[in-house]
């Protein structure tokens, strides 16, 4: 063949898209490289170890007991006067004779009760209460009673409304001694001065 003619086709077979045939040095050839499309918006990631989820804990319950009080026989509340909660009434004492008292220390609770003489001591709070104690005396018999019967407070005064009942001609009692106390508490009191009001009365027994 010529040699014009053998350059002439080398020439030709170049032109006809030898040069787009590319291969990277070192890269395999059946390397495909991989397109990575990017992540939505607002979609996490799942391949991500995400802290596991805190359960809310569940409300934690008071098991604390409620505050108890004092043990009272009952309480009574007039419109006007002071609520009085009483510890107890008895007719069998170790007070035998009349007494009116205000208490407002341990001390002289102490002593009150020990010679009262009926159990054990109920424990005050005298830092906000007070006592208040009535006592009728030594009567001949059984059904005389006596009572604290209303509270009332003035301008730092207590007012003490004492109740006290005999028992009328036709009716039945014991021939035993009696010693009648009453014995209540005031809360939230701290008196500057007190006294005591007084209303006897007689009970009608029919025969």
């Amino acid at each position: 063949m010529h040699p014009r003619t053998v350059f002439l086709f080398v020439w030709l077979a170049a032109a006809c898209g030898g040069g787009r045939m590319r291969v990277a040095e070192g890269e395999p050839e059946n390397d495909t490289p991989v397109s990575l499309a990017p992540e939505p918006e607002g979609v996490r990631d799942s391949s991500l170890n995400s802290p596991p989820s805190a359960t809310a804990p569940a409300p934690i319950q008071d098991t604390t007991p409620a505050e108890q009080g004092y043990a009272a026989y009952d309480t009574t509340v007039s419109s006007t006067g002071l609520e009085i909660r009483r510890i107890g009434k008895w007719s069998h004492t170790g007070i035998r004779e009349a007494r009116r008292l205000v208490i407002q220390d341990v001390n002289a609770w102490a002593g009150f009760w020990s010679e009262l003489g009926v159990g054990d001591r109920p424990a005050v709070d005298f830092t906000r209460d007070i006592v208040i104690s009535v006592a009728a005396g030594e009567r001949p018999s059984g059904g005389h009673e006596i009572a604290v019967s209303r509270v009332t407070k003035t301008d730092g005064e207590i007012r003490v409304e004492v109740s006290e009942t005999a028992p009328g001609p036709n009716c039945l009692s014991t021939a035993n001694l009696t010693q009648p106390v009453d014995v209540v508490i005031v809360e939230g009191v701290k008196p500057k001065s007190w006294s005591f009001v007084e209303h006897k009365d007689v009970r009608n027994c029919t025969p």
